[in-house]
Formats: structure tokens, C-alpha cells, sequence
């Protein structure tokens, strides 16, 4: 048993209800799955997936246990896996429900991926060392199933569960502007081949009944988190409501790049949704060189959004195309992967972005992970590796970390560092659009560190030596990213040939730093954990 867990079975609070919050959330990082596309029971490596088709592929909640070292050998301490409910069974214009998006049932799981124990022990596996369980949710919809071609008549509402009367759904409407939210949030989403029953979420009993559900559903099996799917068609007033229901952290999706709108709603209905327009502005820095675009918008979601830090950070996910579908150039996904992971905010990777998976639109960014080989020699894999251990050694050396938000310090024609953290203990993050072509050259830029300070670059190992003058010079090439923090705090990060340890940030600069036994570390845990509990905050201590 991990120090972590043993703290908590320590003071009795094993569950979800200590590990909930959004601020607990914020030292974690995320990898995202889609059950059915990440890894088989029987293990197999070699088992085709026909994407077009869009038919269940074979992938369960037994394979996801039995490929966790896999997910955190790539340093993720939480695991989100696709909606697990019941869905429509057959085939219909775009293929099976193997995503999870069309439910029939939320009272029952979907047996494709496993028995209720298969879920339950995916849970104690992710518990068991020290990781969260999120799940992907969808509260906005049912299935389309009818008796006929036409979505006003023939629906058959009596096959749902709990919703099974069209009293509990909005009458059929088509919509034909998502920008315009009101139609959004009252027409059906989905388009004119399998258009999706839109709840009544404004409606008390609907909205009780999904309460009810999701209170049930975390019990049963210890969900630490939400990702709450379209959360963009919901009825606004209804996301508060609901989130003191999942009474823990709770992401929802509202696919759209205006700063002022995803703004709005955290400031008005949900503490994070994912960062769309930080998301949006990365590719036309890193597709089209446009690093102004990438700094403005990250100058503007600051003095607009009430907390950058609490929205989800990512550069694929199952709805867009792959970051290798618009280009091959490795140099630029690393500089993708590197800016996702340490900039602000919960990162959220998905499935296959660390094998460089270039599938384009759904359903062609679907592919099974185990066709990959599960390579944990994969350039990204084992980047992502460093960029989580950089993370997780900086929230361990100070939890300001994660609620201090990234400033940009330099901007060139094709760079753009940003630094992070409390001043003394930033990690600088020096990003290159130029890719893989590009020649080797020395860049010259002011940092926020002392004159003196040496900087490591954590993810080549070499040092530099910051000027009388501020200034930091650092030897780009190929186009790769640089990662820097100081030298002199790099102890227990498991970098560069330190060991993996946790260590304080007062005893690395008075030299004090040792190896405590673990019966030492185990009281220091769990008076940490004590006084987490006490201001809410929960800081992950591996």
C-alpha cells in the first residue's frame, strides 16, 4: 500500500468524498480513455478495428486494469473511462454505441465492457495506487430509437429508464445554429440521422432523477470526478444543480472558442469546463507559426476567467481530429504534449496522443490503443513521462504551483516561454513552432530566475547559467521543446538521475534534504493530510 493511501485508511476517509474537490483535482493529470478502444481482456495486440464501421472493438474495464502500469508509467495519477451505462443495441447509420453516447439505461452498465465487479475492481485498482477515477457522464440525452422515420412522432420513449415518457423530453427540434445556446440547449443534438431525445433539464423531476442517479452511481463505485458531455445543451441553472449532486470536481463540455462565453460559464454555472479557446490558438501556433495568437489568448483568458487553473488543458480528444492527422512533424507534437501538461490548468491527456496516432474527424481518431504494442519507448510516451514528473516535483516542492498562472516572459517569431509557479521555483517552458527541420541555434531571452541561478533543462539534462543581465541563453535544435527549473531544486524529482523522492522545499535550499524512513514519511503524510482536510485542499504526494 502506497504512503498516500495508507494515510487515508489512517484517518478512516477511504473514498471519494476526501479526494472530490476541484482543488484536489488540480495536482492530477488525466488519461483519457474510450473503454472500448484501449485495451481487450485477452490482451491482444493484434485484434483489427474497422473505425468506419464504428462497431465495438472488444475493449473492456478487465483490459484497463491490466494495462495500468501502462497509463502510469506515463505518470497519470487518474483514469477517465467513457460512460459505462446501458446504450442501444444495433446497428444504426454511424455504427454501434461503442462510445457511450446513446443511453438506453442509466440504471444498468453497459455489458460490452464488463460485469458491475469487473467495474468495482477497475475502481480498487485505480484506488489501490493512489489514483482517481473519473467518469465520462451524459445527462443531456437518450438514444434515438424509433418506430419510424420521423423524430416528432416516432419515438419510443417507453424502452428508456428512468425517462420513459416523452414528458420528460424536449419536442423535436432541429438545431441549425450551435452558436445561438438557446436553441442548443432545447433542440436535439445529434443531426438528421440519429438525432438524440433531449431531456427537459430545466424540469424538477428530471432533474431530481439525475441527482439521484449520480449520487447512486458514485457511491457504488467510488468516482472521484465527472466529465459531464455536452454540457454545452444542458439548461445552464441545471450544471450547479447537478454539480452539488456529483459534490466533486466535475469538468463539463462546452465546445465553443470564445473566451467570453467559457468564461461566463465558469463564472456563472461550473467551476471547469476545457479550454477550447487555449486549445484552438495552440494550433494556430503550432500548425501555422502564429505564436501571437497563442500569447494573446493566454494575456486575455487571464483577466477574463475566474480560475484558469481549474479548466481542463488538452490538444486532442475524442471529438476533434488528432494533433498528427494536420501534421507528422514530431518536434511539433512534443512542443503540443509539453505546453498541454505544464500549462494551466488539469491536463487531460487522450488515449493514443502518446503513441502519435494521426487519425482525422471521428470516428477516425477512435483507434485501438493496442494496436500500438503499448510502446512505452514511444518519443511522446516517454516525454510525457518527464513532463509529469517536472509537474508533480513542482506542486511537491510548493502546492502554489498549481493555482499560480502561467505568464509569458519571452515571445519571438517562432518561440514563446512561459513560466509557472512562485518566483524561485518556476518551471519555464521554452516552445519552438519551428519543427523538426529546424537547424541548432542559441536563443537568448530574459527569465525571472536570479543572476546566477543555474537551470537545468529537465528534458536533455544539460544546465545553464543565468546572466548579470537576467538572461538566459539555451541551445535550441530540431525544433524541441526545452523545459528549465533550477538546478539546485531538482532533488527527488527522478530526473536527470535524481531519485524519486519526496522532498520539502526548505530542505533543498539549506541542504537538510535526506532520506526519511518510512515510518517518518508516513507521519509527515498524514499530518499533511490532516491539515488538507481542514483548508479543503488535498495535495497528491506519491
Amino acid at each position: 500500500m502506497s504512503l498516500y493511501m495508507l494515510a487515508i485508511s489512517m484517518l478512516g476517509l477511504a473514498g471519494p468524498a476526501l479526494a472530490a474537490s476541484t482543488d484536489a483535482w488540480k495536482s492530477r493529470s488525466i488519461y483519457q480513455t474510450m473503454t472500448d478502444r484501449f485495451a481487450r481482456t485477452d490482451g491482444s495486440t493484434t485484434h483489427a478495428c474497422d473505425l468506419k464501421a464504428g462497431l465495438y472493438c472488444g475493449g473492456t474495464w478487465r483490459g484497463t486494469i491490466n494495462q495500468l502500469d501502462y497509463i502510469q508509467g506515463m505518470g497519470f495519477d487518474a483514469v477517465m473511462v467513457s460512460p459505462i451505462i446501458e446504450n442501444i443495441e444495433g446497428h444504426v447509420e454511424y455504427g454501434e454505441a461503442y462510445h457511450g453516447y446513446w443511453p438506453l439505461d442509466l440504471y444498468s452498465l453497459n455489458s460490452h465492457f464488463g460485469t458491475h465487479q469487473d467495474l468495482l475492481d477497475l475502481s480498487n485498482a485505480l484506488h489501490d495506487r493512489g489514483m482517481y477515477f473519473m467518469m465520462d457522464t451524459v445527462v443531456n440525452n437518450m438514444a434515438f430509437i424509433t418506430n419510424g422515420s420521423d423524430p416528432a412522432t416516432s419515438v419510443d420513449y417507453s424502452v428508456f429508464t428512468p425517462f420513459n415518457s416523452s414528458s420528460y423530453f424536449h419536442p423535436y427540434c432541429k438545431i441549425d445554429d450551435y452558436n445561438i445556446y438557446s436553441l442548443a440547449q432545447r433542440c436535439w443534438t445529434g443531426d438528421d440521422v440519429v438525432p438524440l431525445p433531449d431531456l427537459k433539464t430545466e424540469n424538477t423531476e428530471v432533474q431530481d432523477m439525475l441527482k439521484t442517479w449520480v449520487k447512486d452511481i458514485m457511491s457504488t463505485y467510488s468516482i472521484d470526478g465527472i466529465r459531464l458531455d455536452a454540457a454545452k445543451h444542458v439548461t445552464p441553472e441545471f450544471l450547479p444543480v447537478f454539480y452539488e449532486a456529483v459534490d466533486s470536481f466535475m469538468t463539463g463540455e462546452v465546445l465553443d472558442g470564445s473566451i467570453e462565453n467559457i468564461c461566463n460559464y465558469q463564472s456563472k454555472y461550473i467551476e471547469s469546463v476545457p479550454n477550447y479557446p487555449v486549445y484552438y490558438a495552440m494550433l494556430k501556433a503550432f500548425t501555422l507559426g502564429n505564436t501571437s495568437a497563442l500569447v494573446n489568448e493566454i494575456e486575455d483568458m487571464k483577466n477574463a476567467c475566474p480560475d484558469v487553473t481549474a479548466l481542463a488543458s488538452f490538444s486532442e480528444n475524442h471529438d476533434v481530429r488528432r494533433f498528427g492527422n494536420m501534421t507528422d512533424d514530431m518536434a511539433l507534437a512534443k512542443n503540443v504534449m509539453t505546453f498541454t501538461i505544464l500549462f494551466d490548468g488539469v491536463p487531460m491527456i487522450y488515449q493514443g496522443q502518446e503513441q502519435h496516432f494521426s487519425g482525422s474527424d471521428t470516428p477516425y481518431n477512435r483507434e485501438a490503443v493496442w494496436l500500438s504494442g503499448y510502446d512505452t519507448n514511444a518519443p511522446l510516451y516517454q516525454l510525457t513521462a518527464k513532463l509529469n514528473k517536472i509537474r508533480k516535483h513542482a506542486i511537491h516542492i510548493d502546492s502554489k504551483y498549481i493555482t499560480t498562472q502561467s505568464y509569458p516572459i519571452y515571445r519571438g517569431g517562432s518561440e514563446i516561454a512561459i513560466r509557472k509557479g512562485v518566483e524561485g521555483r518556476q518551471v519555464i517552458t521554452l516552445l519552438s513552432t519551428q519543427g523538426v527541420a529546424s537547424t541548432q541555434y542559441n536563443l537568448t531571452m530574459p527569465v525571472t530566475y536570479n543572476p546566477g541561478t543555474v537551470a537545468m533543462d529537465v528534458l536533455n539534462c544539460v544546465n545553464y547559467t543565468v546572466t548579470d543581465a537576467g538572461e538566459l541563453t539555451v541551445s535550441m535544435d530540431k525544433g524541441e521543446p526545452r523545459v528549465l527549473f533550477p538546478a539546485d531544486l531538482m532533488a527527488g524529482s527522478g530526473l536527470c538521475g535524481f531519485e524519486a523522492k519526496n522532498v520539502s522545499y526548505v530542505s533543498l535550499v539549506t541542504g537538510s534534504a535526506s532520506s526519511a524512513s518510512r515510518a517518518s514519511l508516513a507521519v509527515v503524510v498524514y499530518s499533511a493530510l490532516i491539515s488538507s482536510v481542514v483548508s479543503g485542499l488535498i495535495v497528491w504526494m506519491v
